[in-house]
């Protein structure tokens, strides 16, 4: 997947989950997006093998402040989608298995 640029949107939760941040962000369509920073060994096409909610749907940065996070990420605006699986508590979930998972 190429970068996609940056997501300048303000992001309803900023967390940290073993040493690495993740992101929460409401879509302009109020579904919630979740984004999980990259590590530096992180090799283009990682993404790939990764099995989160949906599949990664972006890769490129997320605004923290005045600095840049090279994050992945993914939507919950799928026909399968219902409200548990956009709840705060589930995407927040899901950003911690891309953390565990890289």
């Amino acid at each position: 997947m190429q970068y996609l640029g940056t997501n300048e949107a303000m992001p309803a939760k900023i967390r940290s989950y073993k040493g690495y941040k993740y992101f929460i962000i409401p879509s302009l369509f109020g579904a919630l997006n979740g984004y999980a920073e990259l590590p530096k060994s992180w090799k283009d096409g990682d993404e790939d093998e990764l099995t989160v909610h949906g599949g990664i749907t972006f890769k490129g940065y997320v605004r923290d402040g005045s600095s840049k996070v090279k994050v992945i990420g993914f939507d919950t605006l799928h026909t399968f989608d219902d409200q548990e699986t956009r709840d705060l508590k589930s995407v927040e979930k899901e950003c911690k298995y891309m953390i565990k998972e890289n």
